[in-house]
């Protein structure tokens, strides 16, 4: 799987703040093919088709040609396209609307991946030594998290379920997940919203887990792309999307042969490679309207989007199959 030079781009882009290069000036004439999809991604599990359609040859069994950047931040990632060095992503529910309100023109395409039965992929867990502490304890003591995300959207539906008020929580700002848990492990926060697989490594090392959102359908994860490729090249990303649903179908029959490609790709320690469980993955869909209006809703409140944004707006199904 080659990769794209991004480094160098991301890294100007970054300091001098230009975000706004996009495709301007493109004709407006659809294309009959395009050459290279460049699509960005994080190293999480959600994400996992993705890297098993690249490297199992799905994408190009299908005649594409997929370059996949896989971002270490959703920082790095929104910039690059703003800037037009990646045509789409693979996201969670909140970063679309967030970018659609700034004036960037993309769509949400379908959802991968949401949290349903007893599958976890976030949680609040309590520090070592703190087995004793209730969900009530450690909102008033601080929850490490990062403001304006969808952890911390998670973290106050987490507490909303355990009928725990949002203004009875004391939010520790740590963007960074790393940080976040090894502050954990110190016991300089008394708790973490982490996601998986740091929520399986903390209950080894001592922690506590107090919540999750296994079953709650808290956290789903989409697949976006700019309007104009969806403009251009239809047919393009109807191939992306079934080769995708190939690769969750393929995960779902073997989950052992991707262990590789998942631990590989998708940060998982290794204290965990053998044993942590490859997720099934569902068939691609829409995102539910009514997960999304919860997300918008919340978004509004904390006037992170200063304007309404319909469902429509944002969601483009069409190209499902």
């Amino acid at each position: 799987m080659q990769k794209i030079p991004f480094s160098r781009q991301l890294t100007a882009l970054l300091l001098c703040a230009a975000c706004a290069v996009g495709f301007s000036g493109e004709t407006q004439k659809p294309q009959p093919s395009v050459r290279t999809i460049r699509f960005g991604t994080l190293p999480v599990i959600q994400a996992l088709p993705l890297f098993v359609a690249a490297e199992k040859g799905f994408f190009s069994a299908s005649g594409l040609k997929v370059e996949l950047e896989s971002f270490q931040s959703a920082t790095e990632k929104d910039v690059a396209l703003t800037s037009g060095l990646i045509m789409g992503y693979f996201g969670d529910l909140l970063t679309p609307m967030v970018i659609k309100a700034n004036g960037v023109p993309v769509k949400i395409v379908a959802q991968n991946f949401s949290t349903t039965g007893k599958r976890r992929m976030f949680a609040i867990v309590a520090a070592p030594g703190r087995t004793a502490a209730t969900l009530t304890d450690v909102a008033r003591d601080g929850i490490g998290a990062g403001s304006n995300t969808i952890v911390e959207y998670l973290t106050a539906k987490l507490l909303a379920a355990r009928n725990i008020s949002g203004s009875n929580l004391k939010m520790i700002e740590i963007k960074s997940i790393p940080i976040r848990f090894q502050m954990l492990m110190s016991g300089q926060v008394a708790a973490a919203a982490l996601p998986e697989p740091l929520v399986t490594l903390a209950e080894m090392k001592g922690g506590h887990v107090l919540v999750d959102d296994a079953g709650l359908n808290l956290s789903p994860t989409v697949l976006v792309f700019e309007e104009k490729m969806l403009r251009d090249h239809p047919d393009a990303v109807r191939l992306f999307l079934k080769s995708v649903d190939k690769a969750a179908a393929f995960i779902n029959d073997h989950p052992e042969e991707v262990r590789e490609i998942m631990n590989r790709n998708c940060r998982i320690p290794e204290a965990l490679q053998k044993t942590f469980a490859v997720p099934p993955f569902p068939k691609l869909t829409r995102p539910n309207p009514a997960q999304w209006k919860s997300i918008h809703d919340w978004l509004r409140q904390k006037k992170i989007i200063r304007n309404d944004i319909t469902y429509e707006q944002i969601v483009d199904d069409g190209y499902l199959s």
